[in-house]
């Protein structure tokens, strides 16, 4: 009888072992087959949902280069405020060195505006509008635009929305003139900053003045401004090559 009862002890326990392997493989078969069921409602619900816009307006200058690389977050670069500057100025005429200062405004900038001075007292060689029109001619930068000023800067640029002043120093002589300018200006509106740029060497000793020079005495001054300019300048000075609004 011992025996019998101890094969029939084992045979309970054999009995309850397999019960235990069975619910144990069913309940995994279950798990895996609920996991399976997730991963596929995941996947339609992923795939059905519309993604993120990630344009964005993207900043055109070179400081923020690295802002544009680190952040996609479209909705940051719509509030972004519109950073722009004023470079104002007689240009009479423009010269290459004046574009070469609003190219390099360009890069610090989202938006440049070249005021032209028109209560100007240095009694201009071009009317204001052939002094805008060469200037929409000669500027083929995008983000610049041209327009007349008339009474005092720091008006002007409250005006236009702009916070910064952009002035080109040539040498040690301009910078006199324009440090005194710069602090009459913060002083009317201490919101104005004025940033001084340096064109290239080879811009350093242009001027609107000596290319008039040169032109009014017979020399070719197509090295130093647009041909444009240079037509119109030519015309100014020899009224037999017509009138000057010909080629504005």
């Amino acid at each position: 009888m011992t025996n019998d009862k101890a094969r029939m002890r084992d045979g309970i326990a054999d009995q309850r072992w397999c019960c235990v392997l069975f619910w144990v493989a069913h309940a995994s078969r279950v798990l895996a087959v609920a996991s399976s069921r997730s991963r596929t409602f995941l996947k339609i619900v992923l795939a059905t949902r519309p993604k993120p816009a990630r344009e964005m307006r993207a900043l055109p200058n070179r400081l923020s280069r690295g802002f544009n690389q680190r952040c996609n977050c479209a909705f940051l670069h719509d509030f972004l405020p519109v950073r722009r500057a004023i470079y104002p100025g007689s240009f009479d005429p423009v010269t290459n060195g004046h574009l070469d200062v609003i190219e390099r405004a360009r890069t610090l900038f989202d938006e440049v505006i070249v005021a032209v001075a028109i209560n100007d007292q240095k009694q201009p060689l071009f009317t204001p509008d052939e002094r805008l029109a060469m200037l929409r001619q000669a500027i083929t930068i995008d983000a610049v635009r041209v327009a007349p000023m008339d009474g005092l800067l720091v008006e002007f640029a409250a005006s236009e929305g702009a916070h910064a002043v952009v002035r080109g120093l040539r040498a040690i002589s301009d910078f006199e003139f324009e440090f005194q300018m710069a602090l009459m200006n913060r002083k009317l509106d201490p919101e104005i900053e004025t940033i001084f740029l340096m064109p290239k060497e080879e811009y350093t000793y242009l001027s609107s003045r000596i290319v008039k020079e040169i032109a009014r005495l017979g020399g070719d001054v197509s090295a130093f401004v647009p041909s444009l300019v240079a037509e119109a300048l030519a015309k100014k000075f020899n009224p037999e090559l017509g009138n000057v609004a010909a080629v504005i």
